[in-house]
């Protein structure tokens, strides 16, 4: 498994924030490497991602929602072997600090090699470069 963490700071208030990363139908507006999200149940989404020129489908359960902190999803047995959790804190009134956790299993020679965590840092890291941009320039409209 790879585990991978980024963080960044946004000039936007945590529950404007959090509520992106919350509403599963704007995760793709968020995150560019979420290419389309279908909810299929209660906190159970399907989420299809392109990472590296690889698209998958993950099934993924909400398994932690705490509101204006902390967003966790796991995936589903039976597909590919999948975390993620989002973590947000307020760092003035009109800031907040975002935290980013992703454990995978990438599979074939990049994980064995110790290439993974660093192609998928620097995805993560441009991921959250990105939604600083969207957010910031939301927030000024």
């Amino acid at each position: 498994m790879t585990f991978v963490s980024e963080s960044i700071d946004i000039d936007v208030p945590v529950d404007v924030l959090f509520s992106l990363y919350a509403e599963p139908e704007s995760l793709p507006s968020v995150l560019s490497i979420v290419k389309h999200v279908e909810v299929l149940g209660p906190d159970l989404i399907r989420w299809d991602v392109e990472l590296v020129g690889q698209r998958r489908s993950i099934d993924a359960k909400v398994v932690v929602n705490e509101p204006g902190e902390r967003l966790r999803w796991e995936s589903v047995e039976g597909r590919a072997s999948f975390a993620a959790e989002v973590r947000t804190e307020a760092i003035t009134p009109a800031s907040t600090r975002v935290t980013v956790d992703a454990e995978f299993d990438a599979g074939g020679i990049a994980e064995r090699l110790g290439l993974a965590k660093p192609i998928a840092a620097a995805a993560i890291a441009s991921e959250l470069r990105n939604a600083k941009k969207s957010a910031e320039a939301q927030a000024a409209q």
